[in-house]
């Protein structure tokens, strides 16, 4: 930054007064001609605040489910390089259809490895239900969509801190992180997660631990200058170029949902472990499991196995006890085909399922076929039925005022 004593920029900008000090410290000429204007990124994540609905929606969380970020920055000593497993490990011990995942990865593992190599190595996780957000855009949205966060040294981690997430820490390498910073802070701050220990009573107690002066603690080490950083970087750009600023303010919408999801099957696992009970004739309660997260003797006892018909596993789909075809509606009248198709073609199969929006299709072997449709999760409806039968109970029998998983499900036999 400086040159024989001569600072070589004509302006830095820096997000807070602590960096000003430091910078004074390390630097003194460059210093000189530095400015505090805040920080136009978290200022656009909090300008995103009045959006949280919306992105949930995108993400397919309902109001009773976590959304849950993952963040790593780059390097050896990141979550992903120090615990890459954690993502396998969190698929495999929380509930499915009580949590989403986003992960978050920084640009310059995408830009090391290429996007192809990093959607390869994720490829099973994103089938069991993890959302790998882009690194162009949507991990703002993911953030004010989460309810909890789990990151490392890196800045995504502190501005989810700052905005008020629960945050645990998988990864801190303490010799990487500057004294006296935001992240600094949030290590003071932030419970690390034991990889020794179940995961999920964890989370609970470091969101039952959670309070706002954490957040406000990070929050006033972000910035010096909150909401203010694209008015004082306009200003300060129209006063080097002698230039009248426009009448106009300047920009700082709330990000779109570009990076989310935009249909919803993408947070179902493609093959899932579904254990399920039916209480008084009229209400199946059911848990679902990633089967590509589990190993063998994680597999519930008394489960059945629902493999989605694009699902690429071989193996998984020849032993599946119901298969689903999660895009009916692509495939209109002929979805009504591939119902008596697949179980012709898979001898093993005991209920063969489509999925049209909200609706839920289910024929059995014998030929019966049932419509269910609802407010939860279609595909849940295809292992209710399942149950039902399981329970010894006749097709012909499903309740009108049948519920699943607490959510009212109408009933057409045809």
């Amino acid at each position: 930054m400086v040159h024989d004593g001569v600072p070589i920029p004509s302006a830095i900008v820096l997000s807070h007064h602590e960096q000003w000090a430091r910078l004074r410290a390390a630097a003194p000429e460059a210093a000189d001609v530095a400015h505090v204007i805040g920080d136009p990124c978290y200022d656009r994540l909090r300008a995103s605040a009045t959006w949280r609905l919306r992105y949930r929606r995108a993400l397919g969380a309902d109001d009773g489910e976590t959304v849950l970020a993952i963040s790593s920055t780059w390097r050896e000593e990141s979550l992903l390089g120090e615990v890459s497993e954690l993502y396998e490990r969190l698929l495999a011990e929380l509930p499915v259809d009580e949590f989403r995942l986003v992960a978050i990865l920084h640009p310059h593992i995408w830009y090391q490895h290429g996007p192809d190599a990093v959607h390869r190595w994720l490829a099973p996780h994103e089938r069991s239900g993890l959302l790998v957000v882009p690194p162009e855009r949507g991990w703002r949205a993911a953030l004010v969509a989460a309810d909890q966060l789990i990151g490392d040294h890196g800045s995504v981690t502190a501005y989810g801190a700052a905005i008020g997430l629960p945050t645990s820490l998988a990864a801190f390498p303490e010799s990487r992180v500057a004294a006296g910073s935001a992240v600094a802070v949030l290590g003071s701050l932030a419970p690390r997660l034991d990889l020794a220990q179940p995961l999920l009573p964890q989370l609970q107690k470091a969101a039952a631990e959670h309070t706002p002066a954490k957040a406000a603690a990070v929050h006033e080490m972000i910035t010096s200058c909150p909401d203010e950083a694209a008015d004082r970087l306009r200003a300060l750009c129209y006063s080097m170029l002698e230039l009248d600023e426009p009448r106009t303010e300047p920009g700082v919408p709330p990000d779109t949902t570009a990076g989310l999801p935009d249909a919803p099957w993408p947070w179902r696992p493609t093959a899932m472990y579904v254990t399920g009970s039916v209480h008084s004739g009229r209400s199946v309660a059911l848990d679902r499991y990633p089967a590509e997260m589990l190993r063998p003797e994680q597999i519930p006892s008394r489960s059945h196995l629902v493999v989605a018909a694009d699902h690429p596993g071989r193996r998984m789909r020849a032993v599946a006890d119901i298969a689903v075809l999660t895009d009916a509606t692509a495939w209109g009248r002929h979805a009504r085909t591939w119902l008596s198709d697949a179980l012709s073609a898979q001898p093993g199969l005991q209920l063969a399922a489509a999925v049209d929006g909200g609706t839920c299709t289910v024929r059995t072997r014998s030929g019966e076929q049932v419509r269910l449709s609802g407010t939860g999760e279609p595909a849940l409806h295809a292992s209710a039925v399942f149950e039902w039968l399981a329970a010894g109970r006749d097709l012909a029998d499903l309740s009108p005022g049948l519920t699943v998983n607490g959510h009212l499900v109408s009933v057409d036999l045809h």
